[in-house]
């Protein structure tokens, strides 16, 4: 089992006031600085003797959701558009598992179904081998989950992503871990408390 913790010098925010989403907005618009706050919502993991490659963890607050949108919409984006942004989906938390399908062992085969998808209406579609688990004092149950397929030549893995409400994630340590077909349980911790 592998373990990491993240730590940053602010709180977990939620809901954001305008003040907060402008800050967020600004922060992301940033090059530098947006990567350098951004990476400590995030976890790199090691690669496996064999297996499928659990490669990275992170998690999004909704300030940092409004400072990656800021970051991706870098042209003719405002600050009133973040705003309006944020309030289309206000209070969610985001916790994103990139997997891989190879290591340098034996090669994880992909579903059928999972070949030529743009996008996976629910992580079952392909990753339906792999157990998600979130918890905080107790266990805690997305409301949503999506996949985004990784495609070099061919597909190599997937971003798996699921939201929760922030009403029932507390300001507190968010541990999140991955059990996969071949018995690895991989698992990374984000301190919400310490994180903005």
């Amino acid at each position: 089992m592998i373990t990491l913790v993240t730590a940053s010098a602010a709180a977990y925010e939620h809901p954001l006031n305008p003040s907060a989403i402008r800050n967020a907005y600004f922060l992301g618009s940033s090059n530098s600085e947006s990567v350098k706050f951004l990476s400590t919502y995030k976890e790199t993991l090691p690669l496996p003797k064999t297996g499928p490659h659990i490669a990275e963890m992170e998690v999004r607050t909704p300030f940092a959701q409004v400072a990656v949108s800021s970051r991706e919409h870098s042209v003719g984006y405002s600050p009133m558009q973040a705003e309006q942004d944020y309030k289309k989906d206000p209070d969610t938390l985001q916790v994103r598992i990139q997997i891989l399908f190879t290591t340098f062992g034996a090669p994880l085969i992909p579903p059928s179904a999972c070949q030529g998808a743009n996008r996976m209406t629910s992580v079952q579609d392909c990753f339906h081998d792999f157990k998600f688990r979130f918890r905080q004092s107790k266990e805690l149950q997305p409301i949503r989950s999506y996949g985004v397929p990784i495609y070099t030549h061919v597909l190599t893995g997937g971003d798996v992503w699921f939201t929760f409400r922030t009403a029932e994630v507390a300001s507190a340590s968010l541990r999140v871990t991955v059990s996969t077909p071949d018995g690895q349980e991989v698992s990374a911790t984000f301190d919400l408390a310490a994180l903005r």
